[in-house]
């Protein structure tokens, strides 16, 4: 129930938007969705998570698990179908650990350094859209504040001991200091390598990609409400805080945060908004998880893996245990 109600909120969030912006309005505004924009949407959703896969395996690579580029794009797309569910990102990390018996601690560190390399690329590209409305520059600079923290905490090691303690003492953390340790130490490892950095180019192509699906999500609503530049900016800040709210996906924190930078920054109306946050959310994590259910399915069969309702993280470290421990017993034998 406790792993619910991140989910709850995010889905009560929601529909409360829909209630404040009056759902008449809302539908008299999605009714002008110019649908000629609706293949090319379509094109860029895909293009998202296919440029999100090709990223992935190759750090994948950097930690050692060997899967076929086009296994990694599969098991990606997989494990889009509980992108609004509270397991969220961890299911592709549970999909690679089960279907190459790899470390689960490794394969998350891979997208712990794809999400944080992919945020601060996201709040560069922001940056000329928020030079033109200096008032809400605050926003981007917070969201630039805690991604550095992030890496700072994870770099440099004082930092990190001092965190270590503080999670070591608190009673709902302490059972996962193995956890941190290892993620702490396989992160490191990939953000000091060149090639880590170097094959960013895919990312940055991943965030250009996501910024033009949103832009052309408004843009099919209501052509000129906003340029490009100053549609990153509003997705950038959008992301980080549904980032922040912890919901599934960055469920209601995202959608709210959008509506307020499109009524304030791009003087829509509340209806005119609410339709941009509710379509976005649909052509991004809605047609992800539908193409992901399908991807699950021929994966599970390809790999043999588990039902969705087993997926669970401490069961995936389980089995990377008992999958390491093989060899060496083998060999002891």
């Amino acid at each position: 129930m406790r792993k619910i109600i991140p989910f709850a909120v995010g889905v009560a969030a929601i529909v409360a938007l829909v209630l404040a912006v009056n759902p008449r309005s809302l539908g008299g505004v999605i009714e002008h969705f110019d649908v000629r924009a609706l293949p090319v949407i379509v094109a860029l959703s895909m293009t998202y998570y296919l440029l999100q896969g090709l990223r992935w395996h190759y750090l994948l690579r950097v930690v050692g698990v060997r899967l076929r580029l086009g296994d990694t794009v599969l098991l990606n797309m997989a494990g889009q179908s509980t992108g609004l569910l509270p397991l969220g990102e961890l299911t592709r990390a549970i999909l690679v650990t089960d279907a190459a018996e790899a470390e689960f601690g490794a394969v998350v560190a891979t997208i712990t350094v794809q999400e944080l390399t992919y945020t601060l690329i996201i709040i560069a590209a922001a940056v000329p859209g928020a030079l033109q409305h200096p008032q809400t520059t605050g926003g981007l600079l917070f969201a630039l504040f805690l991604t550095s923290l992030v890496f700072v905490i994870l770099l440099v090691p004082p930092v990190f001991r001092l965190v270590r303690a503080v999670v070591r003492r608190t009673p709902l953390l302490g059972r996962y200091l193995a956890d941190v340790d290892e993620l702490q130490r396989e992160t490191v490892v990939l953000l000091r390598r060149w090639d880590t950095l170097a094959l960013s180019a895919i990312s940055i192509s991943g965030a250009l990609d996501a910024i033009t699906l949103f832009w052309l999500v408004v843009h099919s609503l209501q052509p000129g409400l906003v340029s490009w530049p100053v549609a990153a900016f509003i997705y950038a800040v959008s992301h980080i805080v549904g980032a922040i709210t912890f919901s599934p996906g960055g469920l209601g924190g995202f959608e709210a945060s959008t509506v307020g930078l499109l009524i304030s920054v791009g003087g829509a109306d509340p209806a005119l908004a609410g339709g941009c946050a509710i379509l976005q959310r649909v052509a991004d994590k809605g047609l992800a998880t539908l193409v992901g259910m399908v991807a699950y399915l021929i994966a599970r069969r390809r790999f043999r893996l588990g039902g969705i309702s087993l997926l669970r993280p401490r069961e995936a470290q389980e089995r990377s245990r008992r999958a390491r421990r093989r060899p060496k017993e083998a060999t002891a034998g």
